[in-house]
């Protein structure tokens, strides 16, 4: 089964609704919850969708973890080694974090932001932009 990293933008994307790639963030999340692919989320990764969640929360009475564990998504909770990954990356400390969890975990970043894309160029870490 294949490992997908998700970054706070998709799953604030697929939460929110409305992204401009809607379609490919149900799809992606879909296949989770069908058992097709497996999904992480690092716990600063997933501070973040609490931080940006927080108004939508007070707002709907949704809880951002309940539906990203309802979907099958993992909580990855980084060690030593990611933490010496992130700080090789030349990224933001959130966005290395998604980085350096998917290269720990072999697996591919799903990822909005074309910033981040464009840094982790020259990489080994596969990464989908949504």
């Amino acid at each position: 089964m294949s490992v997908g990293v998700l970054d706070a933008g998709v799953a604030l994307g697929w939460i929110r609704g409305g992204h401009r790639s809607a379609r490919k963030l149900e799809a992606l999340f879909k296949g989770c919850r069908e058992g097709r692919l497996q999904l992480v989320i690092s716990t600063i990764n997933l501070a973040e969708v609490l931080m940006h969640t927080a108004d939508w929360s007070r707002s709907t009475g949704g809880d951002p973890v309940t539906l990203l564990s309802a979907a099958g998504v993992r909580i990855h909770a980084p060690d030593e080694a990611v933490a010496r990954k992130v700080a090789k990356l030349g990224t933001s400390s959130a966005d290395g974090f998604a980085a350096a969890t998917a290269q720990e975990l072999r697996a591919r970043l799903h990822t909005t932001d074309g910033e981040l894309v464009r840094r982790l160029k020259g990489t080994t870490i596969p990464v989908s932009q949504y």
